[in-house]
């Protein structure tokens, strides 16, 4: 069936599914990391700053909270993509992120309206974990549904570097207002900028997602009256979709989240607020290290094509234990003589193994579900991943390096985070793996329909 379609539509249908994919999705992540760009400012805005590093904790801690809500989101919309439709789902989620993220952008600061501007603060970050909750899952299956056979890690991982890229996006854009304005001025409406530009172009978005076509997949399913009319119930009481879950979270999702959040969102709290740089310097080495590593994700996505999507991620989650503590001390080094360009190239090395497991990272939970629950599997198994291992980790590793005056504490959790990560990729992960190539070789045509040996 998507095999079929595949040959049908050719490849510049492919591409342009990819591309209007990954621009809604780029626009969520950008929406959900503006404050991660904005921390020390919103922190600074709408906290009293009675203890400033208390101050600060909490401001991480809003970031972590957005990512509780996540699961949520996961709960309300994965099991509306697999109902109702992987396109409209998507569309709705956008919705609810541009509203939300435009909500805090008219947002009163805490000198305007007191303790109301930190609990209002919260209820749009909330608002935004539950969106990307839902989002994400429907468009990697969407994706998925339409790439052809031997190319779906492909087409899927560049929705992954939607992530960095997004950063990358509200990192230019803070820091050219920053550079534009004064700080009395930035501080008085500059901040507000960022989260209201992204109004007019959720709106654009939104409007390309309207005019795009269901998956062929879920056509069919639609046709034939396959659809499942209680998905997460049936992923929830499946034993086989419970062991993808915990494959996926506690392996592949748990490896990119702790990965992820430490060589992206946690480097700039760390070069900010343990090493002292300034945020727009802070800012333009985290960037250039993005710029040059964002092209990577398709290839170790077509990688992950060619010798299984577990093997790339393991090897990925190896090199970079093996370089994080170096990575982050020769930072430390690099800052102290104020050599910005080895810390961007020492940020973009851990970027880099960061995109090696990423890549592969939703072919491979996608791939363990059967099409009428695969986005309720995917999401479940992605967002409850993010929980345990990415949500916190910026707060966690902040408060260790606070208490124990290290400051590459917060490395040494990270690195313990990904020991489990490294034991079931390799253990059930590559099992799994060898699983689904072997029954994509004895029946080249059908797409699996996911699970794990013996289901």
């Amino acid at each position: 069936m998507e095999a079929i379609n595949a040959g049908a539509s050719g490849r510049p249908g492919i591409l342009r599914i990819v591309a209007n994919s990954s621009l809604g999705t780029l626009l969520e992540y950008y929406d959900f990391f503006v404050y991660v760009a904005l921390t020390s400012t919103l922190t600074h805005l709408f906290l009293p700053e009675t203890d400033k590093v208390i101050a600060s904790l909490i401001g991480v801690a809003t970031f972590g909270i957005a990512y509780v809500a996540r699961p949520l989101g996961t709960l309300i919309f994965s099991p509306m993509s697999d109902r109702i439709g992987r396109k409209k789902t998507f569309v709705i989620t956008l919705a609810i992120m541009g509203v939300a993220t435009v909500g805090i952008g008219c947002l009163p600061t805490y000198a305007a309206i007191g303790a109301a501007a930190p609990v209002g603060l919260l209820v749009l970050r909330i608002a935004q974990g539950i969106a990307l909750g839902g989002e994400y899952g429907s468009a990697v299956v969407y994706v998925m549904e339409h790439a052809p056979q031997g190319r779906k890690g492909m087409c899927t991982s560049v929705l992954q570097s939607t992530a960095s890229v997004g950063l990358l996006l509200a990192l230019l854009i803070v820091s050219a207002l920053k550079l534009s304005l004064d700080q009395a001025t930035f501080d008085s409406w500059g901040w507000r900028v960022p989260f209201l530009v992204s109004a007019p172009i959720v709106a654009v978005a939104t409007w390309i997602r309207l005019g795009m076509t269901e998956t062929p997949v879920f056509t069919e399913m639609k046709r034939t009256g396959q659809l499942s009319k209680a998905p997460l119930r049936e992923t929830l009481s499946s034993t086989q979709s419970w062991k993808s879950i915990l494959v996926a979270m506690f392996g592949a999702q748990g490896g990119t989240s702790v990965s992820l959040y430490t060589s992206i969102v946690y480097m700039l709290y760390f070069l900010q607020n343990v090493l002292k740089v300034e945020s727009m310097q802070a800012n333009l080495c985290l960037a250039v290290a993005i710029l040059i590593t964002a092209p990577l994700y398709p290839v170790f996505g077509r990688l992950s094509d060619a010798i299984g999507r577990a093997r790339v991620m393991l090897i990925g989650i190896v090199l970079w234990i093996l370089a994080v503590y170096p990575a982050f001390a020769g930072i430390r080094s690099a800052v102290a003589v104020s050599s910005w360009v080895s810390v961007s190239v020492l940020i973009a090395v851990l970027a880099a193994f960061t995109a090696m497991i990423m890549a592969p990272l939703p072919a491979f939970i996608a791939e363990c579900f059967p099409p009428k629950s695969r986005t309720t599997g995917f999401g479940l198994a992605q967002q409850l991943g993010n929980v345990v291992f990415g949500g916190f980790l910026p707060l966690i590793s902040l408060s260790l390096v606070n208490w124990s005056g290290n400051q590459l504490a917060g490395v040494g959790y990270s690195v313990a985070s990904l020991l489990p990560c490294l034991a079931v990729t390799y253990f059930w992960g590559l099992k799994k793996d060898s699983a689904l190539r072997s029954e994509a070789e004895s029946d080249p045509v059908v797409f699996p329909t996911g699970g794990f040996p013996g289901r």
